[in-house]
């Protein structure tokens, strides 16, 4: 974490079991247990960060894409031939 101030608190219930898991990965990674909720909290939040602004588009983009699911194009030959290889290869088909 930073080297920045701490001034807010936050506070949450677990269950004994979260409780207990949540203490010994701390103990295992040397750390107190408020710096490791913090810090995976923190990860955590950013990654959900960085994974929506990396899905967001421009008006403009959103209805480029609206417009090709909503009309997509006709098959071309380059993907019919694409289709009939993945029905054909083995690698495709479940054994169950």
């Amino acid at each position: 974490m930073s080297a920045l101030a701490k001034k807010e608190r936050l506070e949450l219930r677990v269950s004994s079991e979260s409780k207990a898991n949540i203490e010994a990965a701390a103990q295992i990674s040397c750390i107190s247990v408020s710096q490791f909720i913090a810090e995976s909290a923190l990860e955590r939040a950013e990654n959900i960060i960085n994974e929506h602004r990396r899905i967001q588009l421009t008006e403009d983009a959103w209805q480029k894409v609206a417009q090709a699911l909503d009309n997509p194009p006709a098959p071309n030959q380059r993907f019919r031939r694409a289709v009939e290889r993945m029905s054909e290869d083995d690698v495709w088909k479940w054994d169950n």
